[in-house]
Parts: structure tokens; sequence; C-alpha cells
């Protein structure tokens, strides 16, 4: 994989250097991609574990939040991967539920399973989104690296001449534009991951379906806490569910992903004239039933035993898991109202 993937590089990019957005893409979702092989990676047998394959209750919260805002149109998962959080809503919503879905492999598993699934959102065009929701989605769309020095910034690429190496390259303007726009100054060595490809993303979403309601789950922390953060970069690779090695050690075979940056994301909806609620996953579940999830099945728990008294204990485990604010209960929650 590593191999091919490497001469895939070098014989694409002749000029031997691209910056860093573009070996991520490549690295992800090129035909030698980590996300393009027969193996679906949010799941056991794969490489990483997102809340719906933690719990399976985790989408009667988000089934929750769906029936309480109650959208006049239907409901659009963005990265749907296994369909695991899909399965679990969709049989709790009135509302039409659909898909999009990237990697080849699961949005044939996906069909297969008789949901409305597509490849590209402009495919669905012509149906009535009026909320969509995404978990996990934003970190794995691939962003630029900053990196300032002597008070001008450039920007981390990849000479691919011989073994892959980082290089530091004059920052291309549309980038040096994000930084100006949502006014991150620089802080001493760190680098700033531009996530400018997640905003034309969004532009994208936004205009196609025009949508009243956004709901977004991942990873990661407000620029205002950057500091706090005990790393100059917030960039990680996984592998079999545990932290892998370099991003260019392994080209095609790592999940390439960062923290996602949420003073841009909360930023970027009120410009869009969005009212937005920044929280955290946790204290989500609490607004809409985690209490009343996780008391009855308590209760259940002391009146059973055996084999089913396991099954509820592993039901308990893995709502803690989601709820646990040093874990998966503290990632952040956005929610978008469109004013």
């Amino acid at each position: 994989m590593s191999k091919d993937i490497k001469k895939y590089i070098r014989e694409k990019y002749q000029n031997k250097t691209l910056y860093f957005d573009e070996y991520m893409d490549e690295s992800l979702y090129s035909e030698f991609g980590f996300f393009n092989t027969e193996i679906v990676r949010s799941s056991k047998e794969g490489d990483f574990l997102t809340s719906p394959e933690v719990s399976k209750y985790f989408g009667a919260f988000i089934a929750n939040f769906i029936n309480k805002t109650n959208p006049q149109g239907d409901v659009l998962e963005i990265g749907a991967g296994t369909g695991s959080l899909a399965k679990q809503i969709d049989e709790l919503i009135s509302q039409k539920l659909y898909l999009i879905e990237t990697s080849l492999m699961a949005l044939n598993k996906l069909k297969e399973e008789n949901f409305e699934v597509e490849k590209n959102p402009e495919k669905l065009s012509n149906k009535n989104i009026d909320l969509i929701y995404m978990n996990e989605l934003l970190d794995n769309i691939p962003c630029s690296i900053a990196i300032n020095k002597d008070e001008k910034w450039y920007e981390k690429t990849i000479n691919t001449e011989e073994e892959f190496k980082y290089e530091l390259s004059d920052i291309r303007e549309e980038n040096l534009e994000w930084i100006k726009k949502y006014n991150f100054h620089p802080i001493d060595n760190v680098e700033l991951e531009i996530q400018y490809n997640s905003e034309k993303f969004l532009d994208r979403v936004i205009n196609i379906f025009e949508p009243n309601y956004i709901l977004i789950f991942d990873y990661g922390y407000k620029y205002e806490d950057r500091h706090k953060k005990p790393y100059p970069s917030l960039l990680r690779t996984y592998k079999s569910h545990h932290l892998s090695t370099d991003p260019l050690m392994e080209p095609g075979g790592t999940d390439i992903t960062y923290d996602v940056n949420f003073s841009f994301l909360k930023s970027y909806f009120e410009k869009k004239n969005f009212e937005v609620e920044l929280t955290y996953q946790y204290k989500f579940l609490d607004n809409y039933g985690y209490d009343e999830i996780y008391k009855k099945l308590k209760n259940n728990f002391q009146i059973t035993s055996g084999v089913d008294q396991l099954k509820i204990k592993s039901d308990l485990v893995g709502l803690e898991a989601i709820h646990n604010e040093r874990g998966l209960g503290g990632f952040y929650t956005l929610i978008a109202k469109k004013i």
C-alpha cells in the first residue's frame, strides 16, 4: 500500500512538492487511500470507534433532539460510515432520513441495507432537507498547516523527491485570508490547522440544502484555549484502534486526523446567520434523555440475572463511555439554528 501510494503521488505531483491538505487528501481518499479499502474503518474490525459503535443509545439522543426540534423537512446524515448511527435514529423519527458516504465499500453496504445514500450531496439536491447532522466528520476533511516564523505565516509542505519530508513554503493567499478572516493570532511554537477546506465543504452543503438546523459532534478545542494543549501540532494518526506514526511514515495506511477548531465553526455559522450553541457531548446527552435511559437500564439490571444482566451491564458501560467528560463525552457539540 505505502509503496504504491508513494509512486502514485510522485507521478501526480511532478513538481515534487505538495501542500499538507493535498497530501492528506491523497492519503485518505485517493484510489490508494485509507478510506478506499474493503475495510469499514469505524468498526471493531477497523481502526477506530465513534460514539454510535460504543453505545447503541447514542442515536436515541439525536432522535430526541430531532423530535424536539421538529424540522419541517427531512434529515440528512453526512459521513454515515457503517450506518450504525443511522440505524439507531431512523426508527425513532418520523422524517425521511438520507445519508451521504464517500467510502465506496461503506456506501455499497448502506445501499444493501436499503438506505437512500449517495456519495455526493448534489445527488440529493432535490430533497427537502431541513436538518443535517454529522458525527466525527470534520476532523477528516483535509486541513492545511500554518506555521508562524518571525511574524510571517508559512505553510507546511511535503517534499516527495526521495523520502517524504516536511518543508516550509510561502502560504497560499486563500489560507492567509482564512487566518485573517477568523482573527487567529499566532501562538509561539504552535502550528495552526487551517480548516479552509471545511469551510468550502460547509458552504457547499448549506448552498445545496439551505437547512434550518445543523448538529455537529467532534473532538476539538476553542482557539482561546489552544495554549493549554501541550502539543505543537494537533495532527495525529490512528491504526487498529491505537495512536500511530507521523502522517508521512505510512501514507494510505493510517487515519490522519486533527482537533477541530470550534472557534472557527462558531464564527462561521454566525456569519451565515445561524444562532449557535456550543456545548459538550455529555451535556447534550443530559439535555436529551440520558438520565431517563440510564436509570431505566439500572433498574432492569437489578431485576435481571444471567446473560440478560450481562447484556444490560454492557449497555451501561457503553452509555457511561459516551457520557464520560474525560473521553467521548468531552467532545464538542455544535447546534446551529437559522435565524
